[in-house]
């Protein structure tokens, strides 16, 4: 390693020399002895608000591989991201999009997205099936589960049991207790797909799970878009039920709540995080390497403490202590339920009018 960064120290010091001499720059190796300098170039990174943070930290390597810097766009939801990604469509700002693989998919049919360079992005054959887009599109980098959490501190002064199943939360002994993913949310049409073939149903025909949303909206306490809805509302106590990230978990906790996690029994469900190059781009080099970056084994190793979420290559590693709330290795990420992205992107339009008029009605 430090032959490589001395390397790296002398084929800069060339290049400045060069520079002045008024001499084209060389291209130059990076830490991996492979790359070229982007000049100090911005990419820009669009993501969630909470992640830059751990984003930049994460991406310090590439930046001093490549000569460039991270630039991270921070929008709070995966709507609010695709919404300007959509409006820039014909001019971008982003170089790369971060997202929910649902919200990814909605971007894919808008053609918002490049596909990947495959002499590039090396990495692939190393993630999970899940983590490989079939059309060639962005993969993804991660992975959170949702299942039901709870306080189990208040449960037990208001003398009620434990919820098993996404179904019990609709329980009228639940009442004024509970936050749930409203329908425009990346959880919403997961749980609503996960209770309709529960009860009988399929993701074709979700009328008994929707129904059943309809005839007990009133015990829901809060309809969420927003993370930090919920954690606000577990924090004041407004709510002490949920349906929500294990992410989330040790934030929670720190805050001095007795938080379980339980599988539910329709099963928890993976929501993998995306990263695609943005089609017209300013930097579309520099994108593709940065996919490459994110989804090689070395990064995927470093996901969980920079990030908090659980990486998606089966060569990854991850610290013990991580272990005990993200989802790590096959038998964990193969027990999460999946869904058709491509199924609910095309019935989520109607799914959300459905419930926004006889769910959450404003």
């Amino acid at each position: 390693m430090k032959k490589k960064m001395l390397a790296l120290v002398l084929s800069t010091a060339m290049t400045l020399s060069l520079a002045a001499c008024g001499g084209k720059p060389a291209e130059t190796p990076t830490a991996d002895g492979d790359g070229k300098d982007f000049g100090g170039a911005e990419l820009v990174v669009a993501t969630w608000g909470w992640a830059e943070a751990g984003l930049k930290a994460l991406a310090a390597d590439f930046e001093s591989a490549y000569n460039c810097t991270i630039v991270v766009d921070p929008t709070s939801g995966n709507g609010d991201r695709l919404n300007k990604l959509m409006a820039e469509k014909n001019d971008p700002t982003a170089d790369v999009a971060l997202l929910t693989k649902s919200f990814a998919e909605v971007g894919i049919q808008a053609d918002l997205f490049e596909k990947v360079d495959t002499g590039v992005v090396t990495s692939l054959g190393n993630l999970y099936d899940f983590a490989q887009d079939k059309n060639g599109y962005g993969p993804c980098y991660s992975v959170c589960r949702y299942g039901i959490m709870y306080d189990a501190a208040a449960l037990e002064r208001a003398g009620v049991p434990a919820p098993t199943s996404y179904q019990d939360l609709f329980d009228d002994k639940y009442a004024g207790m509970v936050a749930l993913p409203d329908m425009t949310s990346t959880a919403g049409p997961y749980i609503l797909v996960a209770m309709a073939e529960a009860m009988g149903g399929s993701q074709e025909d979700v009328s008994a799970a929707m129904a059943l949303m309809q005839e007990k909206k009133d015990n829901i306490d809060l309809w969420y878009s927003a993370s930090s809805d919920v954690v606000n509302a577990f924090t004041t106590g407004e709510a002490c039920i949920t349906v929500f990230m294990d992410i989330n978990m040790p934030g929670l906790i720190d805050s001095g709540l007795d938080m379980v996690w339980a599988d539910a029994a329709e099963g928890s469900f993976a929501a993998p995080a995306t990263v695609n190059v943005v089609k017209g781009c300013k930097n579309p080099e520099l994108a593709q390497l940065f996919v490459e970056y994110l989804v090689s084994d070395e990064t995927q190793s470093k996901i969980a403490e920079a990030m908090n979420e659980a990486p998606v290559s089966k060569n990854a590693t991850m610290p013990e202590e991580l272990k005990t709330y993200l989802a790590f290795g096959e038998e964990a990420i193969g027990a999460l339920k999946e869904f058709d992205e491509g199924f609910i992107t095309n019935a989520k339009a109607e799914w959300i009018d459905t419930f926004q008029r006889t769910v959450n009605v404003k």
